[in-house]
């Protein structure tokens, strides 16, 4: 079933039958929301593939380092073979996928430690090493590993150059899919933008539940010159841990694939020499 409603002048189109799908006119001006959620991976690739599309501007899958690229966009799936030695119980680096595999992200936990899940298929390739029921509760979108927070839930993702991990970067658009949302209220991803230094909220786009073990998907297209300098993941209200067992309650998420336009170089601030005629009110002849 389709329905179609107006906000913000563009249209949304939610597409029911798996979970919801937000496209908009890309021509507006508002940012747009991508949001699907369903009981497989199926049932999201359409609104995955329509966000990519608009982040991309045109271009593709970057993939690793390369560039730099004006267009494009980049991907982390969890399945670098390079995290084999920091899988699960082992914390994964936070800049592995800006040092290691560089694709221009660095990863914080603002507590609690970051894990990818073991790659061999087994029945604790799921964090079922951290606790068993988690063998059940949580699914891939693209196989094999997924990515949690242990004791905690908030993750930072900060932008550099993918050829030039030092160099500061920014992006128009970032999304995620997460697996066993159950709570409308616990998921979210919030959007920052840098102002005088600082980082200023501009959005918070709120992650759509799925059925019981299934996988959602959110993610937002700036397509009006907003630049995004950190994008702050929240996967449920509770993190991973042993004895935590997933509830209507206390919602355990897992995240997978993490998906980003282009990273771009933050503009060097003007000098004060090539300031000063501007200040003055003269122009060099």
């Amino acid at each position: 079933m389709f329905t179609f409603t107006t906000h913000r002048n563009f249209t949304i189109r939610t597409l029911t039958s798996a979970g919801i799908l937000s496209l908009t006119s890309l021509a507006s001006a508002a940012p747009v929301d991508f949001v699907a959620s369903g009981g497989s991976s199926a049932d999201l690739l359409l609104t995955v593939t329509a966000f990519n599309s608009a982040i991309s501007l045109g271009g593709g899958n970057n993939g690793v380092a390369g560039g730099p690229h004006v267009v494009g966009r980049r991907e982390v799936n969890w399945d670098a073979a390079g995290l084999d030695a920091f899988q699960s119980p082992n914390a994964m680096p936070d800049n592995f996928f800006n040092n290691n595999s560089k694709r221009g992200v660095n990863l914080t936990a603002e507590s609690g430690r970051l894990l990818v899940s073991r790659r061999v298929a087994d029945g604790s390739a799921r964090f079922g090493d951290i606790d068993s029921s988690y063998n059940t509760s949580f699914q891939t979108f693209s196989p094999l590993r997924l990515f949690g927070v242990e004791n905690g839930t908030n993750v930072n993702s900060t932008f550099f150059v993918p050829n030039a991990p030092t160099q500061a970067a920014t992006i128009n658009g970032f999304g995620a899919v997460f697996t066993d949302v159950d709570r409308t209220d616990s998921t979210a991803i919030e959007f920052f933008t840098e102002l005088n230094g600082a980082n200023v909220l501009l959005r918070r786009l709120m992650v759509p539940a799925s059925s019981n073990g299934g996988v959602s998907f959110a993610g937002t297209f700036f397509g009006d010159g907003e630049r995004i300098s950190l994008v702050r993941v929240i996967s449920g209200n509770i993190g991973l841990g042993a004895g935590v067992v997933d509830s209507n309650i206390n919602d355990v998420v897992a995240m997978d694939d993490f998906f980003y336009s282009e990273p771009l170089a933050v503009p060097a601030p003007a000098s004060l020499a090539a300031l000063l005629p501007l200040l003055t009110g003269r122009r060099r002849r």
